[in-house]
């Protein structure tokens, strides 16, 4: 998308990596040089480019696309797998999280909306240059996508030579993902979010095992709205893309159901953190412990509260929104509620500035009357 976009600095990817326009601007280009570098100095017979964000891309950004290839090759063929809504939903659901958005439970924001996605395949490519494949084990060969496609450009690939990444994560690690994701702010772009991401998922990755799977009932309505989208897709396959009904005895059908899951999950979070730093019997490890609970209370981020849970406790809430509070009064709840929050300092220079609008008041009211007969 980088390569292709007139406005590449808007993907995400730059955008939580925290990259200016100008940065983005002179990867577009490096792209670009080095495509060009690729199809100009290469003797092979046939080029493959994969790309899982090419169905995202525009028309014009196809075009584009297109007129790059065709200035190297005779002939396009585009082979696209096209999975049954529910999985892609479940699919698409864990990217989002795994890659760090901020999402809620809407699944209506997960389907894959076919017909927007392969239809401009179809008018750019030419849709005789264009083979939708259906992503469900009994139509691929031997069961499995990578050889399907091995098989349909003509490549002898042993199940040996295969490499497996960006596995799914188990409903357990998706679940911890999702509520971490949910309830805390989205970070602000960085250079090294991808690098800081990726070993956050890896440690996710170690929990749980069961598979995530949406209720039937959960995703009922997301089906009924896109019907004709469906019905457009299966025309296209010659055969249905709908998925068989969910038999899973830990169906998701809420949000409410995911939370209960992380918290079901909860210990496991321990186990990782164990992993992480072994207390081993020296004085070294303790350090490090104590540090990492250092960094827990003592860091600038503030940690995860309630909605409705505020510095002040609700009686001293309600002395600060009467009339009546005195200065004095509204900075000893002040000082109280930074003590309780573990701001001593902060508590201190209020407790003095208190002492300070006492005294002055006491002068005030003690000052003899002058004038008059």
């Amino acid at each position: 998308m980088t390569l292709l976009s007139d406005s590449p600095q808007n993907y995400h990817t730059h955008a939580r990596s925290g990259r200016s326009a100008a940065q983005v601007q002179s990867l577009k280009e490096s792209y670009t040089q080095r495509l060009h570098s690729a199809l100009k100095n290469t003797n092979a017979k046939r080029i493959l480019i994969s790309a899982e964000d090419l169905s995202r891309a525009g028309e014009g950004e196809l075009e584009y696309l297109k007129e790059i290839i065709l200035g190297y090759c005779q002939r396009i063929k585009v082979i696209g797998y096209a999975r049954p809504p529910v999985g892609f939903m479940q699919s698409a659901f864990q990217q989002r999280l795994k890659g760090g958005s901020n999402l809620t439970f809407n699944l209506q924001s997960c389907y894959p909306n076919y017909c927007k996605r392969f239809a401009k395949m179809d008018n750019v490519f030419g849709k005789d240059n264009v083979e939708l494949v259906a992503f469900k084990k009994d139509y691929l060969h031997n069961g499995d996508a990578v050889q399907d496609f091995a098989h349909r450009i003509g490549v002898e690939l042993l199940p040996g030579e295969i490499a497996r990444i960006n596995e799914a994560l188990s409903l357990e690690a998706t679940a911890l993902l999702y509520t971490f994701r949910r309830f805390t702010e989205k970070p602000a772009g960085y250079e090294e979010f991808r690098r800081d991401n990726n070993r956050l998922i890896a440690a996710l990755s170690e929990v749980g095992d069961q598979k995530l799977v949406f209720a039937d009932a959960a995703v009922a309505s997301v089906l009924d709205d896109n019907r004709e989208d469906i019905d457009w897709m299966s025309a296209r396959l010659g055969q249905s893309i709908l998925d068989q009904p969910s038999d899973s005895p830990q169906a998701i059908g809420s949000e409410a159901d995911l939370l209960n899951i992380a918290y079901e999950s909860r210990l496991a979070l321990w186990e990782l953190l164990e992993k992480a730093e072994p207390l081993n019997h020296d004085t070294t490890g303790l350090a490090r412990l104590v540090d990492r609970l250092h960094t827990l209370y003592a860091r600038e981020i503030p940690p995860l509260q309630s909605p409705g849970l505020t510095l002040f406790s609700r009686e001293q809430m309600d002395e600060i929104a009467s009339s009546t509070s005195d200065p004095a009064s509204l900075l000893t709840a002040l000082a109280e509620a930074l003590t309780t929050s573990g701001e001593q300092s902060a508590a201190r220079s209020v407790r003095n500035a208190c002492k300070r609008v006492s005294n002055s008041s006491k002068r005030i009211v003690s000052r003899p009357a002058t004038g008059g007969n």
